[in-house]
């Protein structure tokens, strides 16, 4: 009899140990792609965009078949803080949020202004949302962004991702950041990050919002990655171009892979001729030097790569032609970290990361520097040292417009 009490025991609590009393049907979820924030505190307005399972299913979205039905659906919620404006989506959503699969981060760009710290607080702070989320910065109102659709994509959010994603490959452009490196470097030593900027771009009456667009072979506006907004602590306070914007991912040895255009020396009224260098490899080493008045940033560049397109008037069957090829790619690299530079220096906001770097290699010097470190950071000099090697010249050695005698 004890016996048999004892396994009646165990049976019991196994039926017990294994219901599934909290569980949530798939049905009942409501699973965003992505999340838009605009707003500031105590008036924040929260948007989501959350995917139709049936619609995704049926290539119902713009993929043929004749259907009217798009693969998300966006709407806004209001409150006074972010957690708060989740909550009240129950009010109008059937389905339970479910922030998992959340792709990107949009943050309205007067929020941007007002400062991004409560919006990091909550990522880091809840376990449901990831702090592995990239994030942009919208040129406008993240909701309206929100909105677009980005053909061929169906899942807008899961397009912005994917764009970030290649230009980070292939561009190197502009970074592809997540919400906790952007808590990790607003918290350094440098107290700066870059965040992408996504605007529209093209026509103002062209409407992205309706699944007719999956219906033309053109759409005459787009979103697309257009600058790199400064965060300095946690406010923006400039946006750089693309050009500004490709250097500092020079100085972050973030350069994965790019195309560097460039011309032959001209002489006045003689034509341009223009080059095309794929970058395949690149590490630079930044280091800071102190010296006697202040310090001296030393950038040291390694780059590997090939000629992919090329009008040059150079013989590049000689190694004296590749030499000079090399020569006018170090100058083009060399150009853009310097403008890069000069443009920090005038914001006064270390993108660069080199207060951290100097606040490791002398730690007591750095306490001495810490509190004037932006007008520090103005007076420093930079040295580069490029060093190009082209790998490959193509399958031509010169251009085709000197093979033809052009």
């Amino acid at each position: 009899m004890r016996k048999l009490g004892v396994i009646t025991f165990l049976i019991l609590i196994g039926l017990w140990l294994s219901g599934c009393g909290n569980r949530v049907e798939l049905n009942e979820l409501g699973i965003i792609t992505a999340t838009g924030v605009d707003g500031k505190s105590g008036a924040w307005i929260v948007t989501y965009q959350i995917i139709i399972p049936s619609a995704m299913a049926s290539g119902t979205s713009g993929g043929g078949g004749g259907g009217s039905q798009a693969a998300v659906h966006t709407f806004s919620t209001e409150a006074k803080t972010i957690r708060e404006a989740v909550d009240i989506s129950n009010l109008e959503n059937p389905r339970r949020l479910y922030f998992s699969h959340n792709n990107v981060l949009l943050i309205g760009k007067k929020s941007a202004d007002q400062g991004i710290d409560e919006i990091i607080d909550i990522y880091l702070r809840n376990f449901e949302t990831r702090e592995t989320v990239k994030v942009l910065v919208a040129d406008g109102e993240a909701r309206e962004l929100l909105k677009q659709l980005t053909p061929p994509e169906k899942v807008p959010g899961v397009a912005l991702a994917k764009i970030l994603a290649k230009d980070n490959q292939l561009g190197s452009f502009f970074p592809l950041i997540t919400i906790y490196e952007i808590a990790q470097r607003i918290s350094s030593e440098s107290e700066a990050a870059g965040i992408p900027e996504v605007s529209k771009v093209g026509s103002e009456d062209e409407k992205l919002d309706t699944i007719e667009v999956f219906q033309k072979t053109s759409a005459k506006a787009k979103l697309k990655l257009t600058g790199l907004c400064v965060i300095k602590g946690s406010k923006r306070i400039a946006t750089l171009k693309q050009k500004e914007s490709q250097g500092v991912s020079w100085l972050n040895n973030q350069m994965n892979s790019s195309t560097l255009s460039f011309t032959d020396p001209v002489k006045k009224n003689e034509e341009k001729r223009y080059t095309a260098f794929q970058v395949r490899k690149a590490k630079v080493k930044v280091t800071p030097i102190k010296g006697p008045l202040h310090y001296t940033l030393k950038v040291d560049v390694k780059v590997r790569g090939e000629l992919v397109e090329s009008e040059s008037k150079i013989n590049i069957t000689k190694s004296k032609g590749i030499n000079q090829m090399q020569q006018l790619i170090n100058k083009e690299i060399e150009a853009q970290i310097q403008n890069s530079w000069q443009t920090i220096q005038d914001l006064k906001v270390d993108l660069a990361g080199v207060g951290n770097k100097i606040h490791r290699k002398y730690p007591k010097e750095w306490h001495k520097i810490k509190k004037t470190w932006p007008e520090e950071l103005a007076r420093m000099d930079i040295k580069i040292n490029v060093e190009t090697v082209i790998s490959r010249t193509g399958l031509f050695q010169n251009s085709f417009k000197k093979q033809i005698g052009k």
